[in-house]
């Protein structure tokens, strides 16, 4: 693939750090439904997002049923085809390890405003850190789509919890 149009990892990762919401999608097994809600992110430069949750939340509990989620991440920009989004598929963890959920917690700090708050109140332990691994980024911007060029696609592998 030779696009116009290709964006490298890093550009990619460069638009994520603009954002710091995304919507996430989970799969509710009780109602047997897709269910959508905005969170705080932070990511890395492997494309790993970090998220927070109340424990025992639904998202929880779903993420624990099917651990196969999209996430999707919007910016709005003027002029409107200089706007992007970034979709990701991939694989969820509930961290356990205590230098994972630190380094969540590095990722999130000054990105989620609930991750600070937690960190200053001493009651990190009330949430559930998540991680996302992606199996598949899509970058576009607006401009270039509508310009007929396909997305910027990404595909990597994951074995045990992390990006091969």
């Amino acid at each position: 693939m030779n696009y116009k149009y290709k964006h490298t990892e890093q550009d990619i990762i460069s638009y994520l750090e603009r954002e710091n919401v995304g919507t996430l999608a989970t799969t509710d097994k009780d109602i047997n439904c897709i269910r959508l809600r905005v969170m705080y992110y932070g990511v890395d430069e492997k494309f790993n997002f970090y998220l927070m949750s109340t424990k025992s939340s639904p998202k929880i509990e779903q993420i624990l049923n099917s651990p196969i989620v999209s996430f999707l991440v919007l910016g709005l920009e003027e002029p409107y085809d200089n706007s992007w989004e970034v979709e990701v598929d991939g694989k969820s963890f509930i961290l356990k390890n205590k230098e994972e959920i630190k380094y969540a917690l590095k990722k999130l700090k000054d990105r989620n405003p609930f991750a600070d708050v937690s960190l200053e109140s001493n009651i990190i332990n009330q949430f559930e850190l998540i991680k996302i691994v992606p199996k598949i980024i899509r970058f576009r911007i607006y401009g270039e789509a509508l310009s007929g060029e396909p997305p910027t696609v990404l595909e990597f592998k994951i074995k045990d919890g992390k990006r091969e």
